[in-house]
């Protein structure tokens, strides 16, 4: 079975070609769909770096292994998954990245982040297939906690936490905002790929909670927002995957010269419809790893 992953959702490799050049760029996901996609969020400290690497494959079925080097990570504050632990160890492919930048944001290079001693972070991480360690993924960096996009970027992973550690709360809100809010980041959660490679499962959420997943959805603000990757209810829109099958048909848009469309408000449009009639019933369905 195959999975569509929508392109302001996931990590996304666009190759631009040139006379000269080729390149290949990677969007990143934004700091909430991080953190609610993550086993472990914790802000942590590396108070030191082991000697001696590990050699594991780097991915479940991959070929070959990979040396780690695993870092010492005193947990400063546990955001999620990590109650109850002082320390945890967090393995890395050492590339000899320069140190990153103060206030700048921390990017993989070939291979992922390089991670130093006595630095701060806040990590999002999955626990390594066959190590007895944690791992960041690619498309999930870390963050600069004590930098000032780092600091606005820590709020917005607090909140989709908060959603994820009560989502019925967070979907009966008040404000139909942060009920869409709780919508896109409870979308976000269940349709993440699974780190560790394997054929992902599908299975329906509770018909309850699916209800008000939808209803926030419609209710929401389909603009993309002022970054490619933001999180939206369009982007949410996307990762469900909704099919013919779903009674879900396409809208069709035919722009004029002269006359853009808004393709989000068109289908925002069609899925409300969609959900008064073919879709009432529809669940949304997470992604669970396979065996």
């Amino acid at each position: 079975m195959r999975f569509r992953l929508a392109l302001p959702a996931a990590a996304v490799a666009v190759l631009f070609a040139g006379p000269a050049l080729a390149r290949l760029v990677v969007a990143f996901s934004p700091p909430a769909q991080r953190a609610v996609a993550a086993q472990v969020v914790v802000v942590g400290t590396v108070t030191s770096i082991d000697k001696a690497p590990v050699e594991v494959s780097p991915g479940r079925g991959a070929p070959g292994k990979v040396p780690y080097k695993l870092a010492v990570v005193k947990v400063d504050e546990a955001l999620a998954g990590a109650t109850g632990l002082t320390h945890l160890k967090v393995g890395f492919v050492s590339v000899g990245a320069p140190a990153p930048q103060p206030g700048r944001p921390i990017l993989p290079r070939r291979g992922g982040v390089e991670l130093k001693e006595g630095d701060q972070y806040v990590l999002f991480l999955t626990r390594h297939h066959e190590g007895n360690f944690y791992v960041m993924p690619f498309s999930s960096p870390p963050l600069d906690p004590k930098s000032e996009n780092g600091k606005t970027e820590l709020a917005e992973v607090k909140r989709s936490l908060a959603v994820v550690a009560e989502p019925t709360k967070a979907l009966t809100a008040a404000k139909a905002e942060d009920r869409a809010f709780a919508a896109t980041m409870l979308v976000a959660k269940y349709r993440a790929y699974p780190e560790g490679g394997g054929e992902p499962k599908e299975e329906p959420v509770a018909a309850d909670e699916s209800r008000l997943i939808l209803k926030g959805l419609a209710e929401g603000d389909w603009k993309l927002g002022n970054r490619f990757n933001s999180p939206s209810p369009f982007t949410a829109f996307n990762q469900l995957g909704l099919t013919p099958q779903d009674g879900w048909v396409q809208p069709q848009v035919r722009p004029q010269p002269g006359q853009p469309v808004d393709f989000a408000a068109v289908t925002k449009e069609a899925f409300v419809k969609w959900l008064a009639g073919p879709g009432k019933d529809y669940r949304v369905k997470r992604l669970v790893a396979g065996k």
